[in-house]
This record gives structure tokens, sequence and C-alpha cells, in this order.
């Protein structure tokens, strides 16, 4: 009896341990395979702007020297630095030098003289009491006390005091003298900087020099982030890095018109220096992942994922230019959800 029962516990274990690899068997075909949900989109070549970003400092435009011809003394200064003026504005009061108040006195009176004794003796001569050599003589003395008195009148003597104006339509940039200093002929008293275009001065690496030119445009944003910019061009690349930035010096003119009001004097900027544009395989930024070993975006051939490994050669926003061997125009470019795929994950297309 007891032999019976143990043949036919035997029998059921064997009749068990042959159904369930069989079962496991069928249930792996029943349970789907793991697949991840991505987004993709078209590989496409486009052209991108190649561009350069530096920072800057604004300042006005062509900066000009305004001098006094004549000497004298500061009486007033009617302006402040940073303060604009338009042309014909008065900028400061001189009184004149008592020199060359002198002087012009002194010529006056000498051509004064040179007139009354050249018509003196055109009357004795009239009455042949003198010579015609003698009223040659008094007319050559009425001609250089006349030029001698032109030549004061040049230098100023004959004002008590003169006006300085504007010459143009411009800011106060500095100003060299102060009031009741004694200028001399020709002295700077400030210098006003045009008000009819801005400048830029960037500071770019200098193995980035060789690729700047006159002529490139340039778009200058301020550094708050507000989204105002003003476009310019280059006007000047450098042959020198500046000592203490270690940068070179770009600089950049920008017309005064109606985009460029947010900019001041002295304000600091950030500016893109657009080079040129390059036509190459395009892909947002999120499509390209990167390790230790380089870069790599994911393709979609057959419903799975294939790694593609990629050379990054340009960045503008949030498109990025790529090389690559692996790369296939006809498959599309995995842009969401590409972060838990591995090479060969079965993928399935939507919003992830």
């Amino acid at each position: 009896m007891n032999r019976i029962k143990a043949l036919a516990a035997t029998s059921a274990l064997i009749a068990i341990v042959g159904w369930a690899p069989l079962e496991f068997a069928r249930a792996q075909a029943a349970e789907p395979s793991v697949s991840a949900l991505v987004q993709t989109a078209p590989l496409q070549k486009e052209d991108l702007p190649r561009r350069i970003e530096a920072l800057g400092e604004v300042a006005t435009g062509s900066v000009e020297s305004v001098n006094f011809p004549n000497a004298g003394q500061v009486e007033k200064l009617l302006v402040t630095p940073g303060q604009p003026v338009k042309r014909g504005a008065p900028l400061a009061v001189l009184g004149a030098d008592p020199a060359a108040r002198l002087a012009w006195a002194q010529a006056d009176s000498a051509a004064r003289f040179a007139r009354s004794e050249l018509k003196r003796n055109e009357d004795l001569f009239a009455l042949q009491l003198a010579t015609a050599a003698q009223v040659d003589a008094a007319r050559r003395s009425l001609r250089d006390a006349e030029a001698a008195l032109a030549a004061q009148h040049g230098l100023g003597g004959d004002a008590a005091r003169a006006t300085v104006r504007a010459p143009f339509d411009g800011v106060v940039t500095a100003i060299a003298v102060a009031q009741g200093d004694r200028v001399q002929p020709g002295a700077q008293i400030l210098q006003l900087g045009r008000a009819d275009a801005l400048r830029v001065k960037l500071g770019i690496e200098p193995d980035e020099r060789s690729l700047v030119r006159v002529g490139m445009p340039v778009a200058v944003q301020d550094l708050q982030g507000t989204g105002r910019s003003a476009a310019g061009t280059v006007a000047l690349v450098q042959d020198i890095v500046d000592p203490k930035s270690r940068l070179v010096g770009v600089i950049v003119n920008l017309p005064r018109a109606t985009d460029a009001d947010f900019l001041i004097p002295g304000m600091h900027v950030r500016a893109r220096i657009t080079l040129g544009r390059v036509h190459a395989w395009v892909v947002p930024r999120d499509a390209v992942l990167s390790d230790a070993q380089g870069a790599w975006l994911y393709q979609v051939a057959g419903g799975k994922a294939r790694r593609v490994a990629v050379r990054q050669t340009l960045q503008a926003g949030a498109r990025v230019a790529v090389e690559g061997e692996g790369l296939d125009a006809s498959q599309p470019v995995v842009v969401l959800g590409n972060y838990v795929l591995q090479d060969g994950m079965p993928v399935r297309e939507g919003a992830p």
C-alpha cells in the first residue's frame, strides 16, 4: 500500500515539473515586450547663424575737443559732464586776457594815428607842402597798422568776454578747466561726443580676432535681460590685446535710432557678432546627450532606438548643428524621452 502511494506521489511530481516550464513559456509569450514612449522629429539640414558673444561698454560717438582760440580767463562754466547739448548752445564764458586787451588797444591807437597821418600828408601834398614819397610812406604805415589791428581782432582782444558754443549736437564727456582758470590760445576747454551715433567697445578672445571683419552685423542688448536689442556694425577690430582684460577690442557703431534709445553712454552691454551662416544637420539641443565617451543622439529605425555618435559643431539658442557618419536622413530623431533609451530598445512614438 505504501509502495502504491509513493508511486502516485512521484507521478504527480513529474507531472508538475513538466507542466511548470510550459506555463512559464506561455506567460512569457503573453507578456508584452518593454518599450519606451518617445517623441521624434525629422532630421533636416538648415542654416544656423554663426556668432560670437561678447561684453562691452557704450560710449558716445566720435569725441572732439572744444578749444578757445584766444587767451583768457574762464568766467563761467555752463555745462557739466554727461549733459546733452544742442548745436549753438553756450558751453562757457571766457573773459579776455588783460595782455590781449592791451595789445588790441595799442593796435587800435596805432591805426587811428596812421589814418590821421595819411590825411594830414594828403592835405599837405595838395598844398604842395609834402612830397608824394611822404604820402606813400603814410599810406604804407596805415596798411601796416590796420593789419596789426585785424590780427588783434582775430585774437579776440577787442572783446571783453566771449562765449564758447557747441559746434554740433552732442554730450559733454569731459571738462578740462575749472572756473577761474587762465587758458592759453588753443587750449582745450572740454570734450564733446557726437549724439547722432553711439559706439560700443567689446572685448573678444585673441583667437577669435581673425573671425571678425569690419561691417559684420552686431546685436547689442542690455544686461538686465529686457529683450530690447539695437542693431549695429563692426567699425574697427583692434590689433592689440588690452593689458588689463587680456582681450582684443572691437568697436561697434550704432546709429542713434529709436531701437537704441535704451542705451546710455557708460552702460555695460552684451553683444552678438554674426560671423556668417552654417548649413548642417540641425536638431533640438535636448536631442543630444553626452558622457565621457562623447556626444550622441537616438534615431528610430524599424521601431527601435539606434544610437548614433555625433559631434556638435555649432549651437544657436535651442538648436544644435551636428555631424556624424551614422546619421540617416530617413530616420527620425528622438527629441523627448531619450534619457531612458538604450541602443536597440523598442520605442513607440507619441507625446511622453
